[in-house]
């Protein structure tokens, strides 16, 4: 194992609670490194060109704050913005990769954060994003003098970047090549929508130097350049640009065809030239299948990698077992309710609620009932995040009084007096001394639940090839969605949930304004603290979890107090800029607060794409009691 493996591992320890368990291996990785260095010729030259890149950035920082100390006009230092961040797009194809810690002080959105182990400590914007706010939105006379200190915290991590210690060794050629395919992945997911230039609009050119980026990589891998699959890598490459180049305008680009004939093309080829060449992939679990042809494939993403370890993992006698439990009131303390009662198959498990009853029929719960579709494709649980894992989930709601007022360790006994149950468990964990704890219990409906991947929608088909799935509408609201519209900015294909992109390993929450009711003059926001409940950071008053938009068509009503009743309601939410448009917006949205300036036919198109996500064929067919 090589030293990037640490430094990537150490990275998502700072992203995820999942990877605390990689601190214990931190020596041994170390001097796996050292005694197994592989082809240090190649590392070296990625390391030569790494380091070239880093002084050119940094280069275009230091004119940018000398600009700033001059205190020259406000078109020249956007001039010099575009400048230093295309710059910064050729490097990130590496640093994005492989210091993921630190291209947060980089090119991060200009929101507050936290990191998850010290919640009381606010980390305040930095990096580019931060800058293009002051300079593209917030300008003023008195703005020269945080732009310079932006931009020496900038040239500071820039310049630690530069100091790494034996950086040299993690450039291993499976790596770098897997680098290539994660930027391949930003660029699709994250480039074209807007999510780094929300405010300069500048993100197809600088599209093109993430392009450029790749394409200088790719050139450094001299043994197999020769090879034609390496020519038709860069070929795709070359047409990629071009579009880029040909159709300049942010609102009319169109994405659906620069992803399906180009990108997703590019993405495939990289797949085959990897194969052919025998380069490898990283060692370990990863989100991304390595071998999946795209991002839109229906094996594209790793179920099991959202699971702490094997014990965890899904089998046909566990979602067997866990699909007989969820239907089953057995686990409740009046034997009246299931997890079916408020996640009903029918309804794409959501039970059509505002707001649903507590176990007694009377009392009204707090939240709206979110559907369990793709929920295994995420990081976080409940609409606040509390949890992380799907166990400890449906551990809270069993115990929950207001909700099952059950108990996992009595329910054991029951389920040991049922020969039905106890033969099922015996199945199921076999190789477990005792097939029937809280655990097993809990694992076993997780495992059904994971199960409930939705991911072959008539939108998935036409990803895949079959252009005859999509309407022009649809296309065409597909394009405002992942364009004008913004909505891709949170809801991040290919998902359409807050699982970010490209790493795929944490998932976000988003602060929008949501009213009580529809009353509009005057309208009151919801007091529902959201995530701050149990993080207790200022940051997270009024957060929830960015929810799937997968078969958002039969999931209403919407938001997490279900105030709106169809999608028309929730777009004119957005259209008017959250709680900001309705004047109710806390301090800390996260929602940018411009208008959209959206027609009436647009957010019809874009109502139309979503309906595209539908995918019931599962549902229909398995999903339903035995």
């Amino acid at each position: 194992m090589d030293t990037h493996r640490l430094y990537r591992l150490f990275n998502l320890v700072k992203i995820h609670r999942k990877f605390t368990i990689i601190i214990a291996v931190f020596i041994i990785v170390v001097c796996a490194a050292y005694l197994n260095p592989g082809p240090l010729y190649f590392r070296e030259n990625v390391d030569n060109y790494y380091t070239k890149q880093l002084q050119i950035v940094k280069e275009k920082l230091i004119v940018f704050k000398t600009l700033g100390k001059k205190k020259v006009s406000l078109e020249i230092l956007q001039q010099q913005f575009y400048q230093s961040r295309l710059a910064y797009k050729k490097l990130a194809v590496l640093t994005e990769y492989f210091n993921i810690y630190e291209t947060k002080f980089l090119n991060y959105p200009a929101i507050d954060r936290i990191e998850e182990d010290n919640p009381d400590k606010i980390i305040h914007p930095e990096g580019f994003q931060a800058i293009e706010q002051l300079l593209f939105s917030s300008w003023n006379a008195k703005s020269y003098e945080p732009l310079n200190s932006l931009l020496d915290k900038m040239l500071a991590t820039i310049s630690r970047l530069q100091n790494e210690i034996d950086r040299v060794y993690k450039f291993s050629d499976e790596l770098v090549w897997d680098a290539m395919r994660t930027a391949t992945v930003r660029l699709t997911t994250l480039d074209i929508t807007g999510f780094d230039s929300p405010a300069a609009q500048y993100s197809l050119p600088e599209a093109r130097a993430s392009i450029e980026g790749i394409k200088d990589i790719l050139t450094l891998f001299k043994k197999e350049a020769g090879n034609k699959k390496f020519l038709d890598l860069f070929n795709l490459l070359n047409k990629a640009s071009g579009y880029l180049l040909t159709h300049p305008d942010f609102n009319e680009f169109d994405r659906l065809i620069f992803i399906t004939q180009y990108i997703n093309p590019f993405y495939k080829e990289l797949l085959t030239a990897r194969l052919k060449t025998g380069i490898g992939v990283p060692e370990g679990s990863n989100p991304v299948n390595f071998n999946a042809a795209s991002i839109f494939a229906a094996d594209a993403f790793t179920i099991n990698f959202y699971s702490p370890d094997k014990a965890y993992w899904m089998t046909h006698e566990r979602i067997e077992l866990g699909k007989k439990l969820f239907f089953d009131p057995i686990l409740s303390g009046t034997n009246t309710r299931s997890c079916a009662s408020c996640h009903q198959p029918e309804k794409a498990f959501t039970d059509g609620l505002k707001i649903p009853f507590a176990l007694d029929g009377k009392t009204i719960l707090s939240r709206n009932t979110p559907t369990l579709w793709n929920s295994a494709l995420q990081t976080r649980q409940f609409l606040d995040s509390r949890t992380d894992i799907l166990e400890n989930q449906l551990d809270e709601v069993v115990h929950n009084q207001a909700e099952m007022k059950g108990s996992l360790k009595n329910s054991v006994i029951k389920l040991q007096n049922s020969s039905g149950y106890n033969f099922l468990f015996q199945q199921a964990y076999a190789n477990v001394k005792e097939p029937v704890t809280p655990f097993t219990i809990a694992n076993a409906i997780s495992s059904y639940v994971r199960s409930l991947i939705a991911l072959n929608s008539r939108f998935d088909q036409y990803m895949r090839g079959d252009k005859t799935k999509l309407t022009m509408t649809e296309k065409n609201g597909f394009n405002l969605f992942t364009g004008k519209a913004k909505c891709a900015t949170c809801h991040f294909i290919p998902l359409f949930n807050g699982l970010v992109p490209p790493v795929f390993t944490e998932t976000e929450s988003e602060v929008i304004g949501v009213p009580k009711t529809k009353k509009k003059n005057p309208a009151e926001l919801d007091n529902d603290l959201g995530k701050y409940l149990f993080t207790k950071s200022d940051i997270h008053k009024h957060s929830f979890k960015t929810p799937t938009l997968r078969n958002i068509a039969l999931t209403a009503p919407y938001m997490h107090n279900g105030v709106y009743s169809t999608l028309e309601e929730v777009m004119e939410f957005y259209n008017n800029g959250g709680g900001k448009g309705l004047k109710i917006a806390p301090s800390n949205q996260t929602l940018p607060f411009d208008k959209l300036n959206l027609s009436k036919k647009e957010i019809a198109d874009i109502i139309s794409f979503m309906k595209t996500l539908t995918d019931t064929t599962v549902n229909n067919k398995e999903n339903t009691p035995n």
